[in-house]
């Protein structure tokens, strides 16, 4: 065993915001989604909608907040591959969403974290 110490090699970053007068729920989980590339975002035609393939490793795993937790774990994933179309890491999602059954309400609620995301990035 060495002596060195080492970095560890996973990279994350948490943040939270107030959208529509909720604080998002910094620091929980809620669901854990695995979001991986079909094929590598280099070879698809546009590495911006490289397909991807979605499981839920914790939390709810049908459903609309499913579906939505899905879009985006897929947002996000197509956006690091549009930012580095030779990454292939599997991207992993903890969220953890107040239901809504308004569409205008999920879509600010979206915008938001995907900002948040995209300001926040660590690939």
């Amino acid at each position: 065993m060495s002596n060195q110490e080492s970095e560890f090699p996973l990279v994350n970053k948490q943040a939270a915001c107030t959208v529509l007068g909720h604080h998002t729920e910094y620091g929980k989980i809620g669901s854990l989604i695995q979001t991986t590339f079909d094929i590598a975002p280099h070879l698809a035609s546009n590495p911006a909608a490289v397909p991807t393939t979605s499981r839920v490793l914790l939390g709810e795993s049908m459903g609309t907040q499913y579906e939505l937790y899905s879009l985006y774990a897929t947002s996000i994933a197509q956006a690091v591959a549009a930012m580095n179309p030779h990454e292939k890491r599997s991207l992993l999602l903890g969220i953890a969403l107040k239901p809504t059954d308004s569409m205008q309400e999920q879509k600010q609620v979206f915008h938001c974290v995907i900002d948040l995301v995209m300001a926040h990035t660590v690939w």
